[in-house]
């Protein structure tokens, strides 16, 4: 110990012992809760989800047919495009996927909530991220590795929104 330390009170060393303590006992509790919880061959809980993507408002697209798609909005003179992400920051980046211009609007829908600021992908990891802590912190099901949000492409002059976007895709859902 160098000579300028001084050393722990006994008040000290037991806060010390306290902590550590606490620490383990999280630790272990954590462990216990992600075997009970995790099926066999997924150690953290967490499954491929098979289910149809979440639109919102109730609507669904059937994950088989969840891919790049082009659609045509009457405000709007050129297509739009919509693709389907992975909502994980365990994934590649979402703003790589479909092309859009520098001056085209892009927007992310998760769970039918609407992401269309600078921060895009930071909001759509920020809420995935808050969505597993959640499900850890109750015990729920764990959300799946997999799910998807909507990338939205709105070419520059179109005065289309991201929700009558949607809209349009609820709507023109395929059954199943």
């Amino acid at each position: 110990m160098p000579a300028h330390a001084a050393p722990l009170t006994p008040w000290a060393r037991g806060g010390l012992a306290l902590l550590c303590a606490l620490v383990v006992a999280s630790l272990v509790v954590r462990v216990e809760v992600s075997r009970r919880q995790a099926p066999p061959g997924h150690p953290d809980g967490r499954e491929a989800s098979s289910g149809p993507v979440d639109l919102g408002m109730g609507g669904r697209w059937p994950r088989a047919a969840a891919g790049p798609l082009t659609m045509r909005v009457a405000e709007c003179a050129a297509p739009i495009a919509v693709d389907f992400v992975e909502a994980s920051p365990y994934q590649p980046d979402p703003s790589l996927v479909g092309r859009p211009g520098p001056t085209d609007h892009v927007a992310y829908v998760y769970r039918g909530r609407v992401l269309d600021n600078r921060f895009i992908t930071i909001r759509l990891n920020a809420i995935y991220l808050a969505r597993l802590a959640s499900a850890r912190l109750t015990g729920d099901r764990m959300p799946a590795i997999d799910e998807l949000a909507v990338k939205v492409i709105v070419p520059a002059g179109c005065p289309v929104s991201p929700e009558a976007v949607m809209a349009v895709l609820r709507a023109s859902a395929p059954p199943g």
